[in-house]
């Protein structure tokens, strides 16, 4: 990861010092360095969206593949479909108590609820990954999912409710939390790798991002306010269905803070659900696993083949016509600007041309 970052940057600044070096020859200063240095960038850019059309594209070939039953090599990317189930008992999601094969959460302290949905976001305090030993059911036969995956294009659920804050308050109890607050922030990284690497498909990883106590939280009488918090959003609904406030009532209540809420976040991948899993295919372990000392996780996306077929195919044709069509800009804007005479930096031969003029001029005024 740290590798294609600097990668990233080394293109960037290749890109934006190029183009300012080629704009530079040709339009005058500083005008020609500042749009070298923004069409270096809108480039740069329009690269990364043709190398994500690449991946969504390839992404798209090996799901299509998978939905006829395509055979699987050792060592080789490859896309499973279909529907996940554990090996033996599921997990218990830690806020909703729902039964799932892999679970991200976050927990934070409270943070000012506003009547026009937004939040003091203050970060995560505790976060955790677990995942039980599970396989996917293929029109081919079972594939392990080794390794936990990275869970892409789904949205964290904000659980808040009374037997959520009860659950939550309950396992911060019962759970022991590695620190990983402060300075040991900087090794979060490693974190990632071993999570990426386990081979026998079980992960637990609780971290403490930052010293704050459960009480802090989840303080006491915390499930009384978040009934009257559920209880006041539902009459407030009530109302306007029943009536349309007016523009001034409307006003008036945005902004408004209802109570003080946790954060209590999942991402979730539920027992029977249907997925796609691309990942590096394992046949001693009959799974996928990452190669040893590989920073490139499992991919898992929720959906049927078809759901994730129709989503790559659009992914692919807008970044690719957006990358091109953005290129295509960049250039015919340099060439229009080449035809206008003022914008031209005037050629060498006219600049030694107009010093050699000012330099007789002078000379024949300081003769006379």
């Amino acid at each position: 990861m740290l590798k294609g970052c600097g990668l990233a940057l080394l293109l960037l600044a290749g890109l934006v010092g190029g183009y300012m070096f080629w704009f530079d020859q040709y339009f005058k200063r500083p005008e020609g360095l500042i749009f070298g240095g923004i069409a270096g960038l809108v480039v740069f850019f329009c690269v990364g969206a043709l190398e994500n059309a690449w991946r969504a594209w390839s992404d798209w070939t090996l799901v299509s593949r998978a939905q006829f039953g395509s055979q699987m090599y050792h060592g080789y990317k490859t896309a499973v479909t279909g529907r996940i189930r554990p090996e033996g008992e599921p997990l218990t999601a830690p806020f909703s108590g729902k039964p799932c094969v892999i679970c991200e959460y976050d927990i934070a302290r409270p943070q000012p609820k506003t009547s026009d949905g937004s939040n003091d976001t203050t970060g995560s305090d505790y976060a955790g990954f677990m995942m039980t030993p599970s396989k996917i059911d293929t029109s081919t036969g079972e594939v392990r999912l080794l390794g936990y995956p990275s869970l892409e294009n789904m949205k964290e659920q904000n659980i808040l409710s009374m037997d959520a804050v009860a659950n939550a308050r309950r396992f911060m109890d019962n759970t022991t939390f590695e620190d990983r607050s402060g300075l040991k922030m900087i090794s979060i990284m490693s974190v990632f790798s071993e999570l990426w690497a386990d081979d026998d498909g079980k992960v637990e990883k609780h971290m403490c991002l930052r010293s704050v106590p459960a009480d802090e939280i989840l303080p006491a009488g915390l499930e009384n306010d978040v009934a009257s918090l559920h209880q006041a959003i539902a009459e407030e609904e009530q109302r306007e269905r029943e009536d349309e406030a007016e523009d001034e009532d409307e006003q008036f209540d945005e902004g408004r803070v209802f109570i003080a809420n946790p954060k209590l976040t999942e991402k979730r991948v539920d027992v029977g659900e249907a997925v796609v899993v691309i990942g590096i295919y394992d046949e001693m372990r009959r799974g996928l696993l990452p190669p040893p000392g590989s920073l490139i996780p499992n991919r898992l996306m929720i959906g049927t083949s078809e759901d994730i077929e129709s989503r790559l195919r659009t992914s692919m044709l807008g970044l690719s016509i957006g990358g091109i069509l953005f290129l295509l800009l960049v250039h015919a804007a340099f060439y229009f600007a080449l035809q206008l005479p003022d914008a031209r930096r005037p050629p060498p031969g006219d600049n030694k041309a107009a010093l050699q003029q000012q330099f007789i001029g002078k000379l024949n005024h300081s003769l006379l």
